[in-house]
């Protein structure tokens, strides 16, 4: 082989190492997620995130393992183990008002207003997860909890964030759906569903029983209770399928 033919042979192998060095980098260090999500979700493995420098990756065992929003820009690293569940309600029926319950259409709501949750429940019970426990999601917003300074506008600290897709009563949707509009909605989108009852049973024990938050009704709260300018979970929301004799 001449000198020439040589010279070409190490500048293959050179830019081949280079190019598996930098798949090796972005495997370690980032969480991709596409601008333009596919079909229904975006789905990005445990082991993306577990490069990020925070604690080690916590989730239910039951969730769709999706980390549908950006860590590092919609979450910090959790400084306190949380010490409530806070549940919500969210839809996309002002846009979407014919497919309210769309991933893609819930996913965006979160990243155009700038919050997170760590899980959301859908209509036939899939538990996605949105954030690691081991982050703070931000999802709860100002507010105050049994008169303790500690807990004012803190919340994000201390709380598991559980957001249920579902659309309230005509009360508590009366602030984005005109009556006329509400009442045009088809019944079987409003309200929750059995199996979301059931997620939401099955992910709320889990999380009390790894973190010792005791299930009643002062550490199992709605967004209502902590942010009286709210409404969700909503007065649809039976508060006895996870709290038997507490509410």
């Amino acid at each position: 082989m001449n000198l020439s033919a040589l010279r070409r042979c190490a500048a293959f192998g050179l830019m081949l190492c280079i190019l598996f060095m930098t798949a090796c980098v972005r495997g370690r260090g980032e969480q991709i997620i596409p601008e333009e999500i596919p079909a229904e979700v975006c789905e990005v493995p445990a082991e993306s995130a577990a490069g990020l420098p925070t604690a080690p990756v916590t989730v239910y065992g039951e969730a769709v393992e999706s980390y549908l929003c950006p860590l590092d820009d919609y979450s910090w690293e959790r400084t306190h183990t949380p010490e409530f569940v806070m549940i919500h309600f969210t839809s996309a029926v002002v846009e979407h008002r014919e497919d309210p319950y769309n991933n893609t259409y819930l996913r965006s709501l979160f990243l155009d207003g700038g919050i997170s949750v760590h899980y959301l429940i859908q209509r036939d019970g899939t538990v996605y997860c949105y954030m690691p426990e081991n982050r703070e999601a931000w999802h709860a917003g100002v507010g105050e909890w049994q008169e303790d300074p500690k807990y004012s506008n803190t919340m994000n600290h201390y709380a598991i964030g559980i957001e249920l897709a579902a659309i309230g009563s005509a009360a508590d949707m009366e602030g984005y759906l005109s009556a006329g509009a509400y009442e045009t909605l088809d019944e079987n989108l409003i309200g929750f569903t059995e199996a979301q009852y059931a997620s939401l049973d099955g992910l709320i024990t889990d999380l009390c029983s790894r973190y010792g938050i005791p299930k009643d009704e002062e550490h199992i709260i709605g967004h209502a209770a902590y942010s009286p300018e709210k409404n969700d979970p909503g007065e649809l929301f039976d508060w006895n399928r996870i709290l038997p004799g507490e509410k």
